[in-house]
């Protein structure tokens, strides 16, 4: 009996124990167990994650900051660039010559004229005049190269080089006395021949006609075949009166120059003044049969063929004119005294009828 309670007690004793393991006390205890481990991994979660959204707000914050320091960097180099732009545009082999500039700038103030010593400021200051004078003069600046370049000379007058190029440059502004003056100095120093027919036109400026002759015939022994020495001999000699000189000089330079037309317009008024008309008209017919479209030509070779007694040829002249001017602007050159012996004619009377109705006709056209 005892040994079968006994049993019975262990049996309980298990069941017992077992039951116990199961009390509501117990549950509660592993829960609560359980909510701070995951309170403890929340944390830890909640932490790793902060950490992520650091480290992550840093790199892009890195990030930009070097994006923008990098277009800081490129302003103000842009900046630093456009602040280095001359106010003279030089080719970039003398972009050195702004030093030169401020050095000019800065002993200007001293406003003296006379000669300067050989020193290293003003050397500068006359390599500067210099690359200025010839970039002006590339540009055809007159104004500002001969500004230039009478800097350099004042600073130092025994210049070698320059004298050439402010003797052409005072041709420009005709003043011809200067630019004699530095020519027969740029002679001295080479004997170029553009020195040496410059010197030529220079003295037909200044009305020494000897002068001018020896130097252009020099210019032409220089260059035979130059059209310039032809054009100012002819110009030379008819100054000089010299009428059969000027007419060969000119005739050489037409042949050389065919196509400056202004020099033909002034050979044939030339010939017009001289009374050459027989020699006029056969220059001007040949003239117009090159150059169609300049009525002042048809026109001189109708006064000419006037001259000439030849009426019909005088009246095709003005026909093929009178097409290519306003119908007022005909009328008036067919008004000019030169056409008085053909005035009476039928034919110049009906040229003249008919520029005064397109005349009307084109007044009316032009009226609101």
């Amino acid at each position: 009996m005892k040994k079968k309670d006994e049993l019975h007690d262990i049996y309980q004793g298990d069941s017992h124990d077992f039951e116990k393991d199961f009390t509501p006390q117990v549950t509660k205890e592993l829960l609560e167990q359980r909510q701070r481990d995951l309170q403890r991994t929340r944390i830890a979660s909640l932490f790793f994650g902060s950490l992520v959204v650091v480290v992550a707000i840093v790199l892009i914050s890195f990030i930009i900051r070097d994006f923008t320091g990098e277009r800081g960097v490129s302003k103000k180099v842009l900046e630093k660039e456009i602040a280095l732009i001359p106010r003279h545009t030089l080719p970039s082999e003398a972009a050195w010559v702004m030093d030169y500039q401020r050095i000019a700038e800065e002993i200007d103030q001293d406003g003296e004229l006379a000669e300067k010593p050989l020193s290293t400021m003003w050397v500068k200051k006359a390599a500067y005049h210099i690359i200025m004078g010839q970039q002006a003069l590339a540009l055809q600046e007159v104004d500002s190269a001969l500004e230039h370049f009478q800097e350099v000379v004042v600073i130092y007058p025994e210049i070698e080089g320059l004298h050439r190029s402010l003797g052409m440059l005072y041709i420009e502004r005709e003043e011809y006395e200067k630019a004699a003056e530095h020519l027969e100095v740029a002679l001295q120093e080479e004997e170029l021949f553009d020195v040496v027919n410059n010197l030529g036109t220079a003295y037909i400026g200044t009305q020494e006609y000897d002068k001018a002759e020896k130097y252009l015939l020099r210019a032409l022994e220089l260059q035979p075949q130059s059209p310039l020495s032809h054009k100012n001999l002819a110009v030379l000699y008819r100054k000089m009166k010299r009428d059969e000189a000027a007419i060969f000089h000119f005739e050489k330079y037409i042949d050389l120059r065919p196509g400056d037309l202004d020099t033909l317009q002034t050979y044939a008024l030339y010939l017009t003044k001289l009374a050459r008309w027989k020699q006029a008209a056969e220059f001007l017919t040949t003239l117009t049969q090159e150059v169609t479209d300049v009525a002042p030509l048809y026109f001189l070779l109708a006064q000419v063929q006037v001259q000439n007694d030849q009426q019909d040829l005088a009246v095709a002249a003005l026909q093929r004119g009178i097409q290519l001017v306003d119908p007022d602007l005909a009328i008036a050159w067919m008004s000019r005294k030169e056409f008085n012996d053909v005035r009476e004619s039928h034919e110049f009377k009906s040229l003249v009828d008919e520029l005064e109705i397109a005349a009307v006709s084109l007044d009316d056209a032009r009226q609101p």
